[in-house]
């Protein structure tokens, strides 16, 4: 939360408005001549440069001595043939998307914007699940929701972000009970910063990209804008394999060419079958199938502190009242010894809904999941998912650590809880495979602590970085280098565009997930920790 948590937010959005392999060269108009441009790229192609040395092409690749992606090649001087028309799209791949979640939904989308209309989304519940999950406030995801064409929906679905306001409790009822660690105006902050501005102010409408919504209003909107034969429920990836492809039955990819093979457990019947596709993109969580298959078994590990959450129910008049109106767009964050709470309010107009969140230090671990897999999903076996017991819980800490009565108030009023373990993945080395056939995105990629209120965010990002990448893959076509002196910013591979994909959002969701986990510590710390707030 707060300034700096805001600046992050506007930070890590470089795939949205400045991607982060642009150089001030692309935006050159193509004046010079062939001759002087092989010049001026000729110290940046391999043979230039000493092993592990990098160079630029035009803001398109990267050049890495040893590394799997094409290499960018300075060919002689000659006459630049236009590309041919055929290949001024993206090739027809067969794309599956694992994992109907916001990440999973969002990147169908944004495949299908990108120009690929063979895009499936296969999960293994029979409906978008209703009333899962709690509300998160979207910024950089907002931005994400416009550039689909999704504005209007957000607008719909969220309730505007205006201001956040931090302060102490003191169990002991000291001098520091209730004290102001700071307020933090929303819009004046994204106003007055130029990258915030330039990231979180819509282009469409010219106002602020910044509120909180339900989760559940969001997969709905994800959901009904893509085409029902786009989405495959009640179909369980059970594993994910690469191979070549040989034409055999149900292959129809082409020999030679490397696929990716995903079996299914369908429901009701248990059957299982396996069926082939072009690119993999597993989006289904911090416990992914689709990640265990490809890279092998790498559990997530529990950062310490458990979340009990609190939502009232939609529609309730009564639930509404439980907070002022006047503070529906404000976050209140209060701070004791080991305790941290939070209430907040999604929802657009006539369908608020309050939220309350009571962060915990806690050594004993909690399932990441509780409430998803109490309504039907698969046990990690430490789960907590009773939500009578989760309730019980919310309100004894919310007494044992005194926090107001204006917390407590929400929390009366909430009719589901639920209560999760904060869980996260340490930054991987890479989320593709070798081939081009199978990446990673969201949380299987990148799972991180909440307390920055990224996790979706970043998750849209990823979505969009990856459609908007791929859209760029031409099969065909004559160097890159002399293809970026034609100024035509294209991948030759899927592989290269998953690399460059890879490269946009790997640094920022890695700093993003350390420094969560920073906060975290931070503000659900005991004793001489908690002076440090």
């Amino acid at each position: 939360g707060g300034r700096w948590g805001a600046r992050q937010a506007a930070d890590r959005s470089e795939s949205l408005v400045v991607p982060m392999t642009t150089s001030p060269s692309t935006t050159q108009p193509a004046l010079a001549t062939t001759a002087s441009r092989l010049e001026r790229f000729r110290t940046r192609s391999l043979g230039a440069f000493p092993s592990g040395e990098r160079g630029r092409t035009m803001g398109c690749r990267d050049v890495v001595a040893g590394s799997t992606r094409r290499r960018a090649r300075v060919l002689a001087a000659a006459s630049i043939k236009p590309l041919d028309p055929k290949y001024d799209r993206p090739p027809d791949l067969k794309i599956a998307v694992v994992g109907a979640g916001p990440c999973g939904l969002a990147t169908a989308l944004a495949l299908r914007h990108h120009g690929f209309g063979d895009v499936t989304v296969f999960d293994r519940f029979p409906e978008i699940r209703p009333a899962l999950g709690a509300a998160f406030n979207l910024n950089g995801g907002a931005a994400v929701l416009d550039k689909l064409g999704l504005l209007p929906e957000f607008r719909a679905m969220n309730n505007p972000m205006r201001l956040v306001r931090s302060r102490r409790v003191d169990a002991s009822g000291g001098p520091l009970d209730r004290l102001e660690i700071m307020t933090v105006d929303v819009p004046k902050i994204i106003a007055d910063d130029p990258v915030a501005r330039d990231a979180l102010v819509s282009a469409t409408d010219g106002e602020p990209l910044c509120g909180t919504v339900m989760r559940a209003d969001l997969l709905r909107a994800l959901a009904d804008a893509l085409p029902p034969e786009s989405l495959m429920l009640g179909r369980e990836v059970t594993g994910c394999a690469t191979r070549t492809a040989s034409n055999g039955p149900g292959d129809t990819a082409g020999a030679g060419r490397s696929v990716a093979a995903l079996t299914f457990r369908d429901y009701p019947d248990g059957k299982e079958t396996t069926e082939f596709f072009d690119l993999v993109v597993g989006a289904d969580g911090i416990r992914g199938v689709v990640r265990e298959s490809t890279f092998g078994k790498s559990p997530p590990k529990y950062g310490g502190v458990r979340i009990i959450f609190g939502c009232t129910a939609e529609g309730d008049p009564e639930a509404v009242n439980a907070r002022p109106e006047s503070e529906h767009g404000e976050a209140h964050q209060w701070f004791g010894d080991g305790c941290y709470a939070l209430v907040y309010t999604a929802g657009g107009e006539g369908a608020k809904q309050h939220n309350v969140a009571v962060c915990i230090a806690d050594e004993t671990e909690t399932d990441e999941n509780a409430e998803w897999r109490c309504n039907g999903g698969r046990s990690s076996s430490k789960g907590k998912s009773d939500p009578a017991a989760a309730r019980a819980a919310c309100m004894e800490a919310l007494e044992r650590y005194a926090m107001p009565r204006d917390v407590v108030a929400v929390a009366e009023r909430c009719e589901r809880f639920f209560d999760v373990g904060v869980h996260y993945h340490d930054p991987m080395a890479t989320w593709s495979d070798p081939r081009g056939c199978v990446t990673l995105a969201g949380d299987s990629a990148h799972a991180m602590p909440p307390f920055l209120g990224q996790g979706a965010n970043q998750s849209l990002q990823d979505a969009w970085t990856l459609g908007e990448k791929l859209g760029k893959v031409r099969l065909a076509g004559r160097g890159a280098a002399v293809d970026a002196i034609a100024g035509v910013d294209y991948y030759g591979t899927v592989a290269e565009a998953l690399a460059e994909y890879e490269e946009t959002r790997k640094g920022p969701t890695s700093a993003i997930m350390l420094s969560s986990r920073v906060i975290g510590f931070v503000e659900t710390g005991r004793g001489p920790v908690g002076w440090v707030r």
